[in-house]
């Protein structure tokens, strides 16, 4: 076997890759190491792309906005 043993589905069929194998008769593109490290990498673009959005933001200032309103709550009621 010296093609990649990836089936690829274009939709109304199933081919095999036509790159030359690698390693572990997977082409680089489709070596399970390879697709766990791109899916690792997509993963944290994902996350972080996340993190930058106005409902993320908003949800985290809302848990400190609690945590704070305990902790002012808590200072009261020790210092009455």
């Amino acid at each position: 076997m010296d093609k990649c043993e990836k089936r690829i589905f274009d939709g109304w069929h199933s081919n095999r890759c036509s790159r030359n194998a690698w390693k572990d008769g997977y082409c680089k593109q489709h070596h399970p190491d390879t697709v766990a490290a791109r899916n690792k990498r997509s993963a944290e673009a994902y996350e972080a792309k996340r993190k930058r959005e106005p409902w993320y933001l908003l949800r985290q200032a809302e848990k400190r906005i609690v945590e704070l309103e305990a902790e002012v709550a808590e200072w009261r009621r020790k210092h009455g």
